[in-house]
């Protein structure tokens, strides 16, 4: 299991919030191309192929042009240079302007929203290999999942700890889990997002009804007391009345949310989550 803890929830949304809007280039591939597997002959000897008349199988990329068709691509490419610049001065004051304003205000107005909502709380975010008794719920949780995909699943936990005992029902409580819910639906919302980028399959929970959030409905449900938690680093405790998810150093003052990915738990993309809550990673 891979994990990491932080003191501000808060911090960590807005960090995995720009992460996940982050553009990931990849680098251009180079392709060689040869000739294949003519034999080659002494190249004292003269060239092997007059396409390739110089040492090493070398050639020019084009014929040699003449004068006048020089003078023609000269033309040729002043018009397109001209038009080129006439199009950027075009574009770069009127609408692409307006798009990047757009955008810039989008995404100031987006990080507010979370500063507003999201919680202020310690936080611990762990990445486990699916255990067996989830992957169980899993068929039943995702059915246009194909099978093959289960076998490899990843599992975060995205653990706040919380000011009032979650054993002990309160109106404060229930406020407080209302808030706590919300936080991690924007933080597991932004977390689904980088692995969507990463090319990941990725959906959560949504803590408040028990199904995916972005996958089909469905009537089966997963909620933090179920078993499947305690091969998670998680205790149950039965109250009688009800069960409550214990947290190994925060008890029952925490709250679960559970977000799945085919991303290996061991991958950069699993890590690089990690690493925004904190930059160190507990193994």
């Amino acid at each position: 299991m891979l994990s990491a803890k932080g003191p501000q929830m808060r911090a960590f949304t807005q960090r995995i919030a720009a992460f996940s809007t982050q553009v990931q280039i990849d680098p251009t591939p180079i392709v060689f191309v040869g000739k294949g597997t003519t034999p080659r002959q002494n190249s004292l000897l003269g060239p092997n192929d007059s396409q390739y008349p110089f040492q090493g199988d070398v050639s020019f990329a084009h014929k040699p042009l003449s004068l006048r068709q020089q003078k023609e691509n000269s033309k040729i490419e002043r018009v397109m240079d001209d038009t080129e610049h006439s199009l950027i001065n075009l574009l770069s004051n009127t609408n692409i302007e307006v798009d990047r304003t757009h955008l810039a205000q989008l995404k100031e107005e987006a990080m507010e929203e979370i500063q507003a909502n999201a919680a202020d709380v310690e936080i611990e975010l762990s990445a486990i290999e699916a255990p067996k008794l989830l992957k169980k719920e899993m068929k039943y949780l995702f059915p246009q999942m194909e099978t093959q995909k289960m076998s490899n699943v990843t599992v975060f936990n995205l653990t706040q700890k919380s000011e009032f005992d979650m054993k002990a029902w309160s109106e404060s409580m229930e406020e407080e889990r209302e808030k706590l819910t919300a936080s991690f639906i924007m933080s597991a919302n932004a977390i689904c997002s980088t692995l969507h980028r990463f090319g990941y399959w990725a959906d959560f929970i949504d803590p408040s009804s028990g199904r995916p959030y972005m996958g089909d409905y469905t009537n089966h449900t997963l909620f933090e007391t179920n078993d499947a938690y305690k091969q998670m680093g998680f205790k149950i405790e039965d109250l009688g009345c009800c069960k409550v998810l214990q947290h190994a150093c925060w008890g029952s003052h925490a709250f679960v949310g559970t977000i799945f990915t085919d991303a290996p738990v061991d991958g950069s993309a699993v890590r690089d989550i990690l690493k925004k809550v904190t930059q160190e990673i507990d193994e």
